[in-house]
């Protein structure tokens, strides 16, 4: 399953739409438009990015997923450590072994990149299947 239709969604704090999205909005539009799972949305009123960033490791029991040991596979998601707490989170894409997530941050597009690469190496909190 190709995803690339989803790099370049403009990150908006809050969003899950293809006008906008946030790192838990983007995953919640995948998972809308391509599984037919319509993952929970969690109240975004009042709460800074940071506090909402950290709704990703407390959310964790509500997306009713479990912790994948191994090798993750398409469509899992994968919950990476910004400053050492589990805030942000993104979707694995391609084959097993490959390691490319889909996700946005805070002034950025969405794109791929390597949950393996510079940027993530050793951030990786763990992945989860829904």
């Amino acid at each position: 399953m190709d995803l690339s239709e989803y790099v370049g969604i403009p990150y908006r704090f809050g969003g899950s739409s293809r006008d906008g999205a946030d790192c838990w909005g983007l995953v919640r539009l995948i998972y809308r438009e391509r599984y037919g799972k319509e993952l929970p949305a969690f109240d975004h009123d009042g709460l800074t990015e940071e506090e909402c960033g950290l709704m990703v490791d407390h959310g964790k029991p509500l997306v009713n997923a479990t912790r994948v040991g191994g090798i993750p596979i398409m469509g899992d998601l994968a919950v990476l450590k910004i400053h050492g707490a589990p805030c942000h989170i993104g979707i694995v894409i391609g084959g097993p072994g490959e390691r490319n997530l889909l996700h946005t941050l805070k002034g950025h597009n969405s794109a791929i990149d390597r949950y393996d690469g510079p940027r993530w190496h050793g951030r990786l909190e763990g992945f989860y299947r829904v």
